[in-house]
């Protein structure tokens, strides 16, 4: 009776999940309609997606229990046979799935953005990042940057690099011109974003989020906020509005299923908040 009890709980959330994307869908073509494409086509968006290595082993430990209902989630998102991610680790689902699906998202929600860059495995070295930073400030477009990476107190990891976050505003390649890069935002879900904001104004950037230690919603927070960015809110309405959105969504799928990987306990939303630096109303014109 128990296991028959299980399998329906399992059953009526999926069908609730499914609803939930369904009506994001359906929300998003009505709740704001004004879009800014012709400032947008000044504009270049730089997006650097590298996830699959660090994740936190609570994390692992709760995808392992519920590996079964949590891969019936992935293989509709991901659209892929759900047997292909039952042999396969979860930073390896990250690795192969999640940073394409998540690239893919940003760049829909963006495709007003007279350029669109998206640097992931390999090409999301730092290396590579600063020649493609550089490059687009050379063709003089604004340069919006959305960093999905890991960060620690001290660095932030590229593709298999970490970089001391205070080494990046004393760069010479970055300092070479000896005036300020033409960047519009920095829009950080790494953990301690907080701790490198200062160095993105350094370099020009005109406003910067971070969160003050770990980060636990990451997400749906970096879409949600470019869909509200581009739809004319300030960034920092823009920012938070995708942040209480994703925490909206882990409330309430956790009322279906307290114990998972989603996790809105007291500290983890404090962990998370979003901190801000420079003009927290600049906004799109």
């Amino acid at each position: 009776m128990k296991i028959k009890i299980r399998k329906i709980k399992v059953k009526y959330l999926l069908i609730f999940i499914l609803i939930i994307f369904l009506l994001i869908g359906v929300l998003r073509h009505f709740l704001l309609e004004k879009r800014f494409a012709k400032s947008l086509n000044n504009r270049a968006l730089l997006i650097v997606v590298e996830n699959n290595f660090m994740l936190l082993p609570k994390i692992e430990e709760d995808y392992e229990e519920h590996k079964s209902l949590v891969n019936t989630f992935f293989s509709y998102i991901f659209k892929v046979d759900k047997k292909d991610l039952n042999n396969i680790s979860l930073p390896e689902i990250v690795d192969i799935y999640a940073e394409d699906y998540l690239a893919n998202r940003f760049k829909n929600v963006a495709k007003d953005y007279g350029k669109i860059v998206v640097l992931s495995d390999e090409k999301a070295s730092y290396d590579n990042f600063k020649s493609v930073l550089i490059s687009l400030d050379g063709e003089g477009k604004t340069i919006d940057i959305l960093l999905d990476l890991h960060g620690g107190s001290d660095s932030i990891y590229f593709y298999n690099q970490e970089i001391l976050k205070h080494s990046i505003d004393q760069d010479k390649d970055l300092s070479l011109s000896q005036k300020s890069l033409n960047i519009g935002y920095v829009y950080q879900t790494m953990c301690y974003g907080e701790k490198n904001m200062e160095i993105w104004l350094k370099l020009g950037a005109k406003v910067v989020n971070g969160s003050k230690g770990i980060n636990n919603f990451v997400i749906l927070a970096p879409e949600r906020f470019l869909y509200l960015w581009t739809h004319g809110k300030t960034y920092y309405n823009a920012v938070n509005g995708g942040f209480n959105f994703e925490v909206l969504i882990q409330k309430t799928i956790g009322k279906f299923l307290p114990e998972t990987i989603f996790s809105i306990k007291d500290d983890y939303l404090e962990s998370s908040k979003m901190i801000f630096a420079g003009e927290k109303d600049y906004k799109l014109e």
